[in-house]
């Protein structure tokens, strides 16, 4: 019966310890796919033309 309790107390601790595992590695793959989104809307908004003011208008509009 003692070896029954110590196997099953065991094999709590090998799943607890690959369910970390899982969930650190999860987090890893999180971090990179967040990191990559938040590079990519940096360069996209660096391309971008700043917004005028309410009232004022784009000195494109008034070149002609």
């Amino acid at each position: 019966m003692a070896a029954i309790t110590f196997d099953a107390t065991h094999q709590k601790e090998h799943i607890r310890k690959r369910l970390e595992t899982v969930f650190a590695a999860f987090g890893e793959m999180l971090d990179a796919f967040v990191s990559n989104r938040m590079r990519r809307a940096a360069a996209e908004a660096a391309h971008v033309r700043p917004r005028q003011p309410l009232g004022t208008s784009s000195p494109s509009i008034n070149a002609q």
